[in-house]
C-alpha cells in the first residue's frame, strides 16, 4: 500500500514539472520583457534630458548668440548702407548738384488744371507764294531740321516766266549801260549832241527800274539774292526750294507729290518746342495776386514731372460761357515732353507765406515708407538722412524734422544716389 501511494506520488510529480517549467520560463521571459522595458526607459529616459538640455543650450546658447550676431552685422550693414563716396568725376557724371539749405518764405500758390498749347511766337507756317507742283520733299512728319535746311522743291511755269523776264531785263540792262558809257565818251569830244546823250541816259534808266521789278518779282517768289544772281548761268528754271526759317520739329506735313499747290497754301508747320504754353482759366474771384511775370510750375497728371513756368499774358477779356479769365503760361519744355492737347496741372505763385526750411521736390527721395534726403557731409561723402516734411508748394518741400539749417543736401541727381545705395543691398526697416 506505501508503495502504491508513493508511486502515484512520483507520476503527479512527472506530469506537473513540464507545467512548472513553463511557468518559471514564463516568470523569466515576463521578467526579462519587464528588464527590457525598464532598459528602454531608462535609456530614453537618459537621452531625453541630454537631448532637452542639447536644444536649451542651442536655444538659450548657439541660436541666441547667432541672433545676435546677425543683428549686430545689420546694424553694421546700414551703417555702411547709408553712407556712398564718390570721386569728382563720378558727382559730375551723375550730375549731382548740393545746395546749402536755409530759411527762407513759402510761396503761397493757387492750384488750376490747363491745356499745352504750341508757343505761337515760335511757330512757322511753311507756304508757297507762287503756284506750282510738289516736285520733291526733304523732309517728313516729326522730323527735327536746323534753320535753312530744305524743306520742299515745287516747279512752277509761272516761276519760270519771271526768271525769264528777270534775265532778258538784265541783257537789257547790261545793253543800255555799255551804250550810255559809249555815248558819254563821245559826248564829251562833242561827237554826239547833248540831247542824243539825255536819250541814252532815259533808256538805261528804264532798263535799270525793269531789272529791279524783275528782280523783285523774284524774291516775293521766294528766291533768295544768291539764287537770282546765279540764274544766268543756270540750265534750270522754274524751280523754287522752300527752307526752314528756323530751327524747330515739323508737327504739319499735308502735301503730296505732284500735287498742284496754289499760291498761299500751307504746306508744313515748324515749331520750336523748347517753350509752350499753357492756358489756365480761373475765377475772377481767385485772381488777386496773380500778374504778368509770377512765377508758376506745371506738372504731369500723373504728378511725376514738374516744369518752370511764369505767366506771360492775362487775357483782358472774360470766357463768355465759364465768366472765367484766360491766364497763359510759358513752359520750359527741354525734355520735349509737353505737347499741344495735354492735359496738366498748374500751381501759379499769388505771394509768399511764413518762412521754413525748404527743399527742391527733386531732392526727397522714397526708400519703402520712408523720406530720405542726402547729406553731404564732406566733399563726395554723402550720407543718407531720414526726413518728415509738410504740404508741397510750387516745387519745394518744407521740412518739419531731419535737417537744420546750414547743412548742405542733394538738390539734383538724388535719384543717382538712392539707386546706389539698392545695388549695396540697404533695406529700409520700418520701426
Amino acid at each position: 500500500m506505501k508503495t502504491f501511494i508513493a508511486l502515484i506520488t512520483a507520476l503527479i510529480l512527472f506530469t506537473s514539472a513540464p507545467a512548472m517549467a513553463e511557468d518559471h520560463g514564463h516568470d523569466e521571459a515576463g521578467h526579462a520583457h519587464e528588464s527590457i522595458d525598464n532598459h528602454k526607459e531608462d535609456d530614453h529616459s537618459k537621452e531625453k534630458p541630454d537631448a532637452h538640455a542639447g536644444h536649451d543650450d542651442h536655444e538659450e546658447g548657439g541660436h541666441g548668440e547667432e541672433k545676435t550676431d546677425t543683428h549686430s552685422g545689420h546694424d553694421d550693414h546700414e551703417e555702411e548702407g547709408g553712407a556712398i563716396k564718390l570721386t569728382p568725376a563720378q558727382i559730375k557724371q551723375a550730375g549731382i548738384e548740393s545746395e546749402v539749405i536755409k530759411h527762407r518764405s513759402e510761396v503761397q500758390a493757387i492750384h488750376a488744371p490747363g491745356s499745352v498749347d504750341f508757343n505761337a511766337y515760335t511757330l512757322a507756317d511753311i507756304t508757297t507764294l507762287v503756284d506750282g507742283v510738289i516736285h520733291g520733299r526733304h523732309i517728313r512728319l516729326g522730323d527735327a531740321v536746323e534753320k535753312g535746311q530744305k524743306l520742299v522743291t515745287l516747279t512752277s511755269s509761272a516761276l519760270a516766266q519771271s526768271e525769264a523776264d528777270y534775265l532778258r531785263a538784265e541783257a537789257e540792262h547790261r545793253k543800255s549801260k555799255l551804250d550810255l558809257k559809249r555815248i558819254e565818251g563821245l559826248a564829251q569830244e562833242k561827237i554826239v549832241s547833248q540831247a542824243r546823250l539825255q536819250q541814252t541816259t532815259s533808256i538805261h534808266q528804264a532798263a535799270h527800274a525793269n531789272l529791279a521789278a524783275a528782280r523783285a518779282a523774284l524774291s516775293s517768289y521766294g528766291l533768295s539774292g544768291k539764287k537770282i544772281n546765279t540764274l544766268i548761268s543756270s540750265s534750270q528754271y522754274g524751280q523754287l526750294t522752300l527752307y526752314a526759317p528756323s530751327s524747330g520739329t515739323i508737327v504739319a506735313d499735308a502735301f503730296r507729290i505732284g500735287q498742284h499747290i496754289a499760291a498761299g497754301t500751307r504746306l508744313m508747320q515748324v515749331v520750336d518746342e523748347s517753350t509752350v504754353w499753357v492756358e489756365v482759366k480761373l475765377p475772377q474771384s481767385k485772381m488777386d495776386g496773380i500778374g504778368k511775370g509770377r512765377s508758376a510750375v506745371v506738372s504731369t497728371k500723373d504728378n511725376k514731372k514738374h516744369y518752370r513756368a511764369k505767366v506771360i499774358n492775362i487775357h483782358h477779356q472774360l470766357d463768355k460761357t465759364t465768366r472765367t479769365v484766360g491766364v497763359r503760361l510759358e513752359v520750359q519744355n527741354p525734355e520735349d515732353a509737353l505737347h499741344p492737347g495735354m492735359f496738366v496741372s498748374a500751381e501759379i505763385e499769388t505771394g509768399s507765406g511764413k518762412e521754413a526750411l525748404l527743399l527742391p521736390e527733386e531732392a526727397i527721395q522714397r526708400q519703402g515708407n520712408e523720406l530720405i534726403v542726402f547729406v553731404e557731409e564732406e566733399l563726395g561723402h554723402f550720407e543718407r538722412r531720414e526726413i518728415r516734411v509738410g504740404k508741397s508748394s510750387m516745387g519745394f518741400v518744407p521740412i518739419i524734422e531731419g535737417l537744420k539749417e546750414g547743412e548742405s543736401i542733394v538738390v539734383k541727381g538724388a535719384f543717382v544716389l538712392t539707386s546706389e545705395l539698392a545695388k549695396a543691398g540697404f533695406e529700409v526697416h520700418n520701426h
